[in-house]
């Protein structure tokens, strides 16, 4: 299979590709200083995929999407980890944080507290983390796109969900989550890789 290289185009930002063991290398993610930090947002994806937004005390937004996958043995064992960081215009940061302060992220109730929310043991959960006044508030929902278990169940889909589904819609209407996934997974070389409760092998 012929080699080909990937450039990544992302509102002009770069990429970052790095190797790591421990857990909290694995994202490189922004501890909260209450000195610093106004609030950080992060919108997570099971383990392969967070959106970090920061809003500072100086005025100034940072942000970052970050990607990873494992790579495993022919028994599925996970070995290594491969991080990208890619770094989100602060522009874009600022704009996001506003519209999902707007749309009640920091109120979102988690799935155990709303009536027939469902929640499952495979598949796909999304994680809203807030960091704010030196606490985090979080909620995560399962499946969060899915309406099948709910018409299975015969459930009317709970409006948190409408809600939760809105913030990750705020930020799909900048990019593309699962597209930027797949140009990650794109570009990795041959090899089997592991990320939520999937195997693949590339070549």
């Amino acid at each position: 299979m012929r080699k080909i290289i990937y450039i990544l185009i992302f509102l002009g930002i770069g990429i970052n590709f790095c190797f790591s063991q421990t857990e909290s290398e694995r994202f490189d993610l922004t501890e909260f200083d209450s000195i610093k930090h106004e609030r950080i947002y992060r919108i997570e994806i099971s383990d392969y995929q967070i959106t970090e937004l920061l809003e500072l005390k100086s005025g100034e937004f940072k942000g970052s999407l970050n990607h990873s996958v494992w790579t495993t043995n022919r028994k599925g064992i996970r070995k290594k980890n491969i991080n990208q960081k890619i770094r989100i215009p602060n522009l874009t940061v600022k704009k996001l944080i506003s519209e999902l302060n707007e749309s009640g992220i920091e109120n979102l109730k988690d799935c155990n507290e709303i009536e027939n929310c469902i929640n499952g043991l495979d598949g796909t959960t999304t994680y809203f983390k807030i960091l704010k006044n030196g606490e985090m508030n979080s909620a995560s929902y399962w499946e969060l796109e899915s309406d099948y278990y709910y018409k299975q169940n015969k459930v009317e889909l709970p409006s948190e969900v409408n809600k939760a589904r809105k913030i990750v819609s705020i930020i799909n209407k900048e990019f593309n989550l699962k597209k930027q996934f797949q140009e990650f997974l794109n570009r990795l070389p041959k090899g089997r890789y592991s990320y939520s409760t999937l195997i693949m092998k590339k070549g």
